[in-house]
């Protein structure tokens, strides 16, 4: 890709992330975002033809941007399993949930096929330091004890919990934090830890 194309590219990324975070999808043109990207709407529509696929990648450049580090430091045997299990699922939150979610819920239908392709990528990893972790668990415990912490901080979870309980993103971050480790080693997470 040309630098100008990718410059473009990124600036309507930005640009579109910007402002569905600040004003909700729902209060968002394609006009809007060309304007605030400093393009032109020949531009943008040649790059994504519509909402929905501009929406998609900004949340595929999210995830690009966050996973191949993540996945480095999840599979970093010079430190302990659960540690690594639990920055991964912070990072997780962190980087992919609390930004995500003015985009997933201006996702119509189910996830895409990038966004499959990732978790099974993230699930294959998870599995096997959760089998690092707990080598007393069968290789299908495993996987879904994976399953189970990488659902955890899943953006429909969190709006449950900020819109039905009034949690803050950082009790429901925490509370995830303890639960994943719970589940790790049967034992609640100490009061000091930090994850």
């Amino acid at each position: 890709m040309r630098a100008d194309a990718e410059r473009n590219r990124r600036a309507i990324l930005s640009a579109a992330y910007r402002l569905i975070v600040e004003n909700g999808a729902d209060q968002v043109s394609m006009n809007d975002i060309a304007a605030e990207a400093g393009v032109g709407k020949g531009t943008l529509f040649r790059r994504f033809t519509d909402r929905e696929g501009l929406i998609a990648a900004v949340f595929e450049q999210l995830t690009q941007d966050w996973a191949p580090g993540a996945l480095a430091r999840l599979d970093d045997r010079s430190v302990p399993p659960v540690p690594r299990i639990l920055r991964f699922v912070a990072e997780l939150y962190d980087r992919m949930t609390v930004p995500g979610r003015p985009l997933l819920r201006a996702m119509s239908g189910g996830p895409g096929a990038e966004r499959i392709r990732h978790y099974v990528i993230w699930q294959r990893h998870m599995a096997e330091v959760v089998a690092e972790a707990r080598p007393d668990l069968r290789a299908e415990d495993a996987e879904f004890v994976a399953h189970s912490i990488l659902n955890l901080p899943r953006g429909q979870f969190v709006d449950l919990l900020v819109e039905t309980q009034g949690r803050s993103p950082e009790e429901i971050r925490e509370g995830i934090i303890r639960v994943a480790h719970l589940t790790l080693t049967g034992a609640p997470l100490p009061d000091d830890a930090e994850a």
